[in-house]
């Protein structure tokens, strides 16, 4: 139920786009994994099996028929049927078949039914809002991973713009050496920096392919042999929020804090349900049949109404047991949910400091970028003119890297802390990673190989 809604609303995000291209977008990703996950899958069957039993409970409390028949042999001739009137016996036969109906409708069991009917619409409501929690984190989980690629290809972007810069500094270098022009030592640094960069770029190439694979396994699919273009993305602008508003929608909405509540109130119906083990039962047993000797072939009509009772007595302290039990049960679960709410508040304000952290971090990395670019063009500069060395070239491209890695870090940490305050809040979901998100203008990941 809940994921044909998150198809739908995935529907919506671009579908269209995706199928007139191969380019795999992020709604994309997230649906073909809330699709195809196992894992997710397999909670959607959880909440049709509690669908299933909340039906059975209530079935429970309904009157049940059930056809009955045999054939018996008797060691010694029985009646075929009852005394029937007053001075004439019933015939007698060893062999006899008989057929018929009972009814059986409970009228009182102590609460007992009624209870499990509770207690299977809140295993209901568990189960859905366990798949409202996988949808939840498989959203995050993909976003998080597909964001992690593209940030991985842009790094790998700069370090292919650093290995170039390097190899043409190495042959420039090279040919000055041939001239006098050019110490050895100057030579080594900057051989010393390709190599490194291009181990560093392998590096880079690896882990992007290990979150590739990851994706793919998230999203319950092979990963296909061809690689396939990600779409960009940029954070959006974030509606501006106060911390006190985001903790009450995260007590009210979050899924295993509203899991921890159904899971006290379940501690309370199956507390009841142990004390209803103590009660009397009263059913109203009705049937109707007919028999036979295995001499004729005559049935007899036969039917029966009543009520039937049961009190409980002894049992050894058995029920006693279960009931305290239950009581214990109910208290665990109680304490459950006061340990969730307590999680959740903290989940809360970590991903609030998160998101300040994130955002604090990207402004100071522009910062570092312009002053990093500024600083090299002055080395190369200084170099042009003859009045340079080459060691603060090399550090200040350096420099300029380490910047551009951070500033693409923070983009990378901004998007995905507010994805975690998100989360925090239960509030997560393929609608909303959408809307914290914008294509960028070049918008499909561009792949070069190292």
């Amino acid at each position: 139920m809940a994921a044909a809604v998150m198809a739908a609303l995935l529907a919506s995000m671009g579908a269209g786009a995706e199928e007139a291209s191969s380019t795999l977008t992020l709604p994309g990703a997230i649906r073909q994994a809330l699709d195809f996950n196992p894992q997710q899958v397999s909670q959607r069957l959880e909440v049709a099996k509690s669908e299933n039993e909340l039906r059975a409970a209530r079935g429970a409390k309904l009157p049940s028929v059930d056809l009955t028949a045999s054939a018996t042999r008797y060691g010694y001739p029985t009646f075929v049927h009852s005394i029937r009137e007053l001075g004439t016996f019933p015939p007698l036969d060893d062999t006899i078949y008989d057929y018929g109906v009972a009814l059986k409708l409970p009228l009182y069991t102590g609460g007992k039914l009624s209870q499990g009917v509770v207690l299977a619409d809140l295993t209901r409501e568990i189960s859905l809002e366990r798949e409202r929690l996988g949808v939840q984190e498989l959203s995050y989980n993909v976003s998080t991973v597909y964001l992690k690629i593209e940030q991985l290809a842009a790094l790998g972007q700069a370090y292919d713009a650093r290995i170039e810069s390097l190899d043409s500094q190495e042959q420039r270098i090279a040919l000055l050496r041939r001239v006098g022009r050019a110490a050895k030592l100057d030579y080594l640094k900057v051989h010393g920096q390709l190599t490194k960069a291009r181990h560093d770029r392998l590096q880079i190439e690896n882990r992007r392919q290990e979150a590739r694979s990851l994706l793919y396994q998230l999203m319950g699919r092979e990963r296909p042999a061809q690689e396939t273009p990600l779409a960009r993305y940029e954070a959006a602008p974030a509606p501006a929020r106060n911390l006190e508003e985001v903790k009450q929608q995260a007590f009210a909405q979050h899924p295993e804090l509203r899991i921890a509540e159904q899971q006290s109130n379940a501690g309370a119906a199956q507390e009841a349900i142990a004390r209803g083990e103590r009660y009397p039962a009263l059913s109203l047993v009705g049937g109707y049949g007919e028999r036979r000797g295995g001499d004729t072939s005559q049935f007899y009509e036969d039917w029966a109404v009543g009520l039937q009772f049961s009190v409980p007595l002894l049992d050894g302290g058995v029920r006693r047991a279960r009931v305290d039990e239950a009581v214990l049960a109910r208290e665990q679960a109680r304490q459950g949910m006061e340990q969730a709410r307590l999680e959740v508040a903290k989940q809360v304000q970590d991903a609030w400091d998160a998101q300040a952290e994130a955002e604090s971090r990207l402004q100071v990395t522009g910062t570092s970028i312009e002053e990093a670019t500024e600083a090299l063009a002055i080395e190369k500069l200084k170099v042009e003119q003859g009045v340079g060395v080459i060691t603060d070239l090399l550090n200040a491209e350096s420099a300029l890297l380490t910047a551009q890695a951070d500033r693409l870090q923070a983009q990378f940490d901004l998007i995905v802390a507010r994805l975690g305050l998100l989360r925090a809040t239960g509030t997560l979901d393929p609608e909303r990673v959408a809307a914290l998100l914008k294509p960028q203008s070049n918008s499909v990941e561009e792949h070069e190989k190292p």
